[in-house]
Protein backbone atom coordinates (compact mmCIF):
# COMPACT_ATOMS: atom_id res chain seq x y z
CA UNK A 1 0.00 0.00 0.00
CA UNK A 2 1.68 3.78 -0.65
CA UNK A 3 1.27 6.75 1.60
CA UNK A 4 -2.01 8.86 0.64
CA UNK A 5 -1.22 12.07 -0.45
CA UNK A 6 -1.23 14.73 2.22
CA UNK A 7 -4.50 16.53 2.95
CA UNK A 8 -4.65 19.88 2.04
CA UNK A 9 -5.08 22.50 4.94
CA UNK A 10 -7.83 24.34 3.50
CA UNK A 11 -9.96 20.88 3.24
CA UNK A 12 -9.43 20.84 7.11
CA UNK A 13 -12.56 22.83 9.22
CA UNK A 14 -10.13 25.55 11.06
CA UNK A 15 -13.15 24.89 14.05
CA UNK A 16 -12.72 21.03 14.29
CA UNK A 17 -9.47 20.74 15.47
CA UNK A 18 -9.79 16.87 16.73
CA UNK A 19 -10.60 16.00 13.22
CA UNK A 20 -7.35 17.38 11.98
CA UNK A 21 -5.48 15.10 14.84
CA UNK A 22 -7.26 11.82 13.37
CA UNK A 23 -6.74 13.11 9.82
CA UNK A 24 -3.31 13.01 10.24
CA UNK A 25 -3.07 9.86 12.86
CA UNK A 26 -5.45 7.77 9.65
CA UNK A 27 -2.61 8.76 7.13
CA UNK A 28 0.25 7.78 9.41
CA UNK A 29 -1.06 4.89 10.08
CA UNK A 30 -1.54 4.02 6.09
CA UNK A 31 1.90 4.76 5.56
CA UNK A 32 3.19 3.04 8.25
CA UNK A 33 1.38 -0.11 6.83
CA UNK A 34 2.32 -0.13 3.76
CA UNK A 35 6.21 0.22 4.75
CA UNK A 36 6.60 -1.73 7.46
CA UNK A 37 6.75 -5.19 5.37
CA UNK A 38 9.78 -3.50 3.61
CA UNK A 39 11.49 -3.68 7.00
CA UNK A 40 10.11 -7.05 8.16
CA UNK A 41 10.84 -9.12 5.71
CA UNK A 42 14.62 -8.63 3.25
CA UNK A 43 14.78 -11.17 0.33
CA UNK A 44 17.85 -11.65 -1.58
CA UNK A 45 18.08 -14.52 -4.07
CA UNK A 46 20.80 -16.04 -6.80
CA UNK A 47 20.70 -18.95 -8.92
CA UNK A 48 23.20 -21.09 -10.51
CA UNK A 49 23.95 -23.12 -13.63
CA UNK A 50 25.29 -26.32 -12.68
CA UNK A 51 27.95 -27.76 -15.48
CA UNK A 52 28.51 -31.06 -16.20
CA UNK A 53 32.05 -31.18 -18.55
CA UNK A 54 30.95 -27.64 -19.70
CA UNK A 55 27.71 -28.83 -20.47
CA UNK A 56 24.48 -27.61 -18.89
CA UNK A 57 22.57 -29.96 -16.84
CA UNK A 58 20.69 -28.15 -14.07
CA UNK A 59 20.03 -25.19 -11.84
CA UNK A 60 20.87 -24.22 -8.08
CA UNK A 61 19.04 -21.39 -6.50
CA UNK A 62 19.71 -20.17 -2.79
CA UNK A 63 16.85 -18.25 -1.77
CA UNK A 64 17.90 -16.15 2.12
CA UNK A 65 15.08 -14.19 3.65
CA UNK A 66 15.77 -11.97 6.79
CA UNK A 67 12.41 -12.22 8.92
CA UNK A 68 12.35 -11.29 12.68
CA UNK A 69 15.52 -11.72 14.42
CA UNK A 70 16.13 -15.05 11.49
CA UNK A 71 17.35 -15.84 8.17
CA UNK A 72 15.67 -18.78 6.64
CA UNK A 73 17.75 -20.39 3.80
CA UNK A 74 16.63 -22.52 1.23
CA UNK A 75 19.01 -24.42 -1.24
CA UNK A 76 17.44 -26.14 -4.17
CA UNK A 77 19.21 -27.87 -6.96
CA UNK A 78 17.76 -30.07 -10.39
CA UNK A 79 20.31 -31.83 -11.50
CA UNK A 80 18.90 -34.12 -15.63
CA UNK A 81 21.63 -36.00 -17.19
CA UNK A 82 20.41 -37.11 -20.51
CA UNK A 83 22.20 -38.55 -23.88
CA UNK A 84 19.65 -38.61 -27.13
CA UNK A 85 16.67 -37.88 -24.97
CA UNK A 86 17.16 -41.14 -23.07
CA UNK A 87 17.87 -40.09 -19.00
CA UNK A 88 20.83 -41.11 -17.82
CA UNK A 89 20.29 -39.86 -13.81
CA UNK A 90 18.39 -37.36 -12.06
CA UNK A 91 18.86 -35.51 -8.89
CA UNK A 92 17.00 -33.62 -6.87
CA UNK A 93 17.93 -31.54 -3.62
CA UNK A 94 16.27 -29.04 -1.05
CA UNK A 95 18.02 -27.69 2.09
CA UNK A 96 16.20 -25.54 4.71
CA UNK A 97 18.19 -23.64 7.21
CA UNK A 98 17.20 -21.19 9.93
CA UNK A 99 19.88 -18.83 11.35
CA UNK A 100 20.05 -16.71 14.28
CA UNK A 101 22.61 -14.30 16.68
CA UNK A 102 23.94 -18.01 17.81
CA UNK A 103 24.20 -19.76 14.63
CA UNK A 104 22.81 -22.41 12.92
CA UNK A 105 19.29 -23.43 14.68
CA UNK A 106 17.57 -25.66 12.52
CA UNK A 107 18.47 -27.72 9.65
CA UNK A 108 16.18 -29.87 7.13
CA UNK A 109 17.46 -31.82 4.04
CA UNK A 110 15.72 -34.03 1.59
CA UNK A 111 17.43 -35.19 -1.42
CA UNK A 112 16.31 -37.68 -4.35
CA UNK A 113 19.90 -38.98 -5.76
CA UNK A 114 18.40 -40.84 -8.86
CA UNK A 115 15.73 -42.60 -7.03
CA UNK A 116 17.51 -43.00 -3.78
CA UNK A 117 15.76 -40.75 -1.18
CA UNK A 118 17.69 -39.15 1.85
CA UNK A 119 16.58 -37.23 4.10
CA UNK A 120 18.06 -35.23 7.61
CA UNK A 121 16.61 -33.11 10.25
CA UNK A 122 18.80 -31.45 13.08
CA UNK A 123 18.27 -28.48 15.83
CA UNK A 124 20.41 -26.35 17.77
CA UNK A 125 19.95 -27.67 21.41
CA UNK A 126 22.18 -25.93 24.33
CA UNK A 127 25.66 -25.96 22.70
CA UNK A 128 25.07 -28.29 20.64
CA UNK A 129 23.59 -29.23 17.53
CA UNK A 130 21.83 -32.34 17.21
CA UNK A 131 20.54 -34.43 14.15
CA UNK A 132 19.11 -37.52 12.61
CA UNK A 133 19.03 -39.09 9.26
CA UNK A 134 18.68 -41.68 7.10
CA UNK A 135 22.57 -42.73 8.13
CA UNK A 136 21.82 -42.11 11.94
CA UNK A 137 22.01 -39.46 14.07
CA UNK A 138 25.21 -37.02 15.30
CA UNK A 139 25.50 -34.47 18.09
CA UNK A 140 28.35 -31.49 17.05
CA UNK A 141 29.19 -28.41 19.11
CA UNK A 142 28.29 -25.34 17.70
CA UNK A 143 29.46 -23.15 15.36
CA UNK A 144 28.06 -26.15 12.90
CA UNK A 145 27.65 -25.25 9.06
CA UNK A 146 26.40 -27.20 6.39
CA UNK A 147 27.47 -27.71 3.00
CA UNK A 148 25.69 -25.12 1.30
CA UNK A 149 28.13 -23.03 0.86
CA UNK A 150 26.20 -19.75 0.71
CA UNK A 151 27.51 -18.78 3.83
CA UNK A 152 31.11 -17.41 3.61
CA UNK A 153 31.90 -18.24 7.72
CA UNK A 154 32.23 -21.93 6.63
CA UNK A 155 35.89 -20.59 5.35
CA UNK A 156 37.12 -20.60 8.82
CA UNK A 157 35.90 -23.68 10.08
CA UNK A 158 37.84 -27.28 10.40
CA UNK A 159 34.80 -29.47 9.97
CA UNK A 160 31.46 -29.18 8.18
CA UNK A 161 27.99 -30.82 8.63
CA UNK A 162 27.58 -33.11 4.89
CA UNK A 163 24.20 -32.88 3.65
CA UNK A 164 24.64 -35.45 1.75
CA UNK A 165 25.98 -37.71 3.93
CA UNK A 166 24.96 -37.24 7.49
CA UNK A 167 28.32 -37.06 8.53
CA UNK A 168 30.98 -34.28 9.41
CA UNK A 169 33.70 -33.75 6.89
CA UNK A 170 37.27 -32.80 8.45
CA UNK A 171 38.43 -30.06 6.01
CA UNK A 172 41.65 -27.67 5.35
CA UNK A 173 40.58 -24.67 3.39
CA UNK A 174 43.13 -22.32 2.32
CA UNK A 175 43.02 -19.19 0.43
CA UNK A 176 44.28 -19.93 -3.38
CA UNK A 177 44.46 -16.91 -5.42
CA UNK A 178 42.77 -14.21 -6.59
CA UNK A 179 41.27 -14.42 -10.31
CA UNK A 180 38.08 -13.25 -12.46
CA UNK A 181 35.93 -15.30 -13.04
CA UNK A 182 33.87 -16.01 -16.03
CA UNK A 183 30.09 -16.21 -14.91
CA UNK A 184 27.27 -16.27 -17.51
CA UNK A 185 26.67 -12.91 -16.53
CA UNK A 186 29.65 -11.80 -16.51
CA UNK A 187 33.53 -11.28 -15.56
CA UNK A 188 33.72 -10.97 -11.43
CA UNK A 189 36.92 -10.65 -9.60
CA UNK A 190 37.08 -13.25 -6.80
CA UNK A 191 38.73 -15.06 -4.29
CA UNK A 192 39.69 -18.78 -4.92
CA UNK A 193 39.49 -21.25 -1.55
CA UNK A 194 40.79 -24.58 -1.67
CA UNK A 195 39.19 -27.59 0.40
CA UNK A 196 41.62 -30.95 1.12
CA UNK A 197 40.84 -33.71 3.51
CA UNK A 198 37.38 -35.38 3.69
CA UNK A 199 36.04 -32.62 0.78
CA UNK A 200 38.32 -32.19 -2.37
CA UNK A 201 36.56 -28.77 -4.04
CA UNK A 202 37.10 -24.85 -5.07
CA UNK A 203 34.66 -22.59 -4.18
CA UNK A 204 34.94 -18.97 -5.34
CA UNK A 205 33.58 -15.93 -3.07
CA UNK A 206 33.98 -11.84 -3.99
CA UNK A 207 35.19 -9.27 -1.85
CA UNK A 208 32.11 -8.87 0.18
CA UNK A 209 31.62 -12.91 1.04
CA UNK A 210 29.13 -13.41 -1.63
CA UNK A 211 29.25 -17.19 -2.87
CA UNK A 212 30.04 -17.31 -6.96
CA UNK A 213 30.76 -21.35 -7.15
CA UNK A 214 32.80 -24.09 -6.55
CA UNK A 215 33.74 -26.63 -9.05
CA UNK A 216 34.82 -30.59 -8.13
CA UNK A 217 34.62 -33.94 -9.47
CA UNK A 218 31.50 -36.08 -9.99
CA UNK A 219 31.48 -39.60 -8.61
CA UNK A 220 31.96 -40.87 -11.51
CA UNK A 221 34.99 -38.72 -12.30
CA UNK A 222 33.35 -35.94 -14.28
CA UNK A 223 34.20 -32.58 -13.43
CA UNK A 224 31.16 -29.96 -11.86
CA UNK A 225 30.95 -26.72 -12.14
CA UNK A 226 28.70 -24.64 -10.26
CA UNK A 227 28.58 -20.88 -11.46
CA UNK A 228 26.57 -17.90 -10.43
CA UNK A 229 24.01 -16.78 -13.18
CA UNK A 230 23.01 -13.42 -11.15
CA UNK A 231 26.12 -12.05 -9.53
CA UNK A 232 27.72 -10.36 -12.48
CA UNK A 233 27.08 -6.93 -11.14
CA UNK A 234 28.53 -7.91 -7.64
CA UNK A 235 32.25 -7.19 -7.71
CA UNK A 236 33.50 -6.83 -11.16
CA UNK A 237 37.22 -6.29 -12.06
Amino acid sequence: MTQPPPVPRQSLPPARPRLRCIAWATGLALALAGIAPAFASQLQEHRYTILREGSEVGQHEVRRERVGGETRVRSSSRIDVSLLGLALYRFRYDAQEVWDQTGLARLEVRVDDDGEAFRLAGERSGQGFTWTSDAGTGRHPIPLFPTNHWNAEVLKQGQVLNTLTGGVNRVSIAQAGSETLDLPGGQVRAQRYRYSGDLDLDAWYDDRGQWLGMRFKGSDGSQIRYLCSTCAGIARP
